[in-house]
C-alpha cells in the first residue's frame, strides 16, 4: 500500500476488524473493497471481497549508485608492522 493512495477517514473504537466494519456499516459510513484499517498498534487491514487481509505500507525502493559511490566503508585494515628491536 502506498500512504500517497489513502487519505485517513474516520476514527472508530473497536475489537476487531469485523466489529469496525459492522461499527461503520451501522453508522452509515460503510467500508468499501480496497478501504484500509489501521489498528491502534499500526498494523494495517484491508477490507477485501472475501474478509480483511493483513496490509504494509510500501517502503520507498533505495535508489542504485554508480559503482563504489556512496559506499559506507568497512573497518579500516593496517597491515601489521613488526617492531624494531629494543635499543640498549
Amino acid at each position: 500500500m502506498k500512504r500517497r493512495d489513502y487519505e485517513a477517514g474516520d476514527t472508530v473504537e473497536a475489537t476487531s476488524p469485523y466489529q469496525a466494519f459492522f461499527t461503520l456499516r451501522d453508522g452509515g459510513t460503510p467500508l468499501e473493497v480496497g478501504d484500509l484499517l489501521e489498528m491502534g498498534d499500526g498494523a494495517l487491514r484491508i477490507f477485501k471481497f472475501v474478509g480483511f487481509e493483513e496490509a504494509a505500507w510500501a517502503l520507498p525502493e533505495a535508489k542504485a549508485l554508480p559503482d563504489g559511490a556512496g559506499a559506507v566503508p568497512g573497518p579500516l585494515e593496517v597491515p601489521a608492522v613488526p617492531a624494531e628491536p629494543a635499543r640498549t
